[in-house]
């Protein structure tokens, strides 16, 4: 589990909680709202990935390929980048939403690897949705997003994994 029991926090380290759920379960609208209520920095992996996908970056067209795939990126690079952007938003007393990660159980083992002990991780926020109303809000979301995993073929690619 990537949760840390709070007797080994970090001081001054990060706060992450991890919002975890389907494609079109809720994560951003919720993470808005907590962003709001709450003082945390809202981190989406899929934002961070396809941000990295446009930089023209070396890892660009790895990233490109395994997201128009359906497939998750490999997990040091994703843990990289939200590493990355904890430290651009201001890492000692952060607090951080990060969505969509992680996806599996090799996610998890990285992220415990490379930040685990640098941060402070007490809980997971796991929404639930049906699969009908996820298809539903993601197609609804494909009409002005412009992002290519949001088509019907990529969800149910995502449905079959989850």
């Amino acid at each position: 589990m990537c949760i840390r029991d709070r007797d080994q926090a970090v001081q001054n380290s990060p706060i992450v909680v991890f919002v975890l759920g389907g494609p079109g379960s809720g994560k951003g609208t919720q993470c808005e709202l907590i962003v709001k209520n709450f003082g945390f920095k809202h981190l989406s992996a899929g934002d961070l990935l396809r941000e990295e996908r446009k930089s023209g970056s070396q890892q660009a067209e790895l990233i490109e390929d395994y997201i128009r795939n359906g497939k998750i990126v490999p997990s040091e690079i994703t843990v990289q980048l939200l590493e990355k952007a904890m430290q651009k938003h201001g890492w000692e007393n952060g607090k951080f939403l990060i969505d969509g990660f992680p996806r599996n159980e090799e996610n998890c083992q990285k992220w415990l690897n490379l930040c685990g002990n640098k941060v402070n991780t007490p809980f997971l926020l796991q929404l639930e949705c049906s699969e009908e109303t996820m298809e539903k809000r993601i197609l609804k979301r494909a009409e002005t997003s412009g992002r290519s995993d949001d088509n019907i073929e990529e969800v149910e690619s995502i449905f079959c994994q989850l």
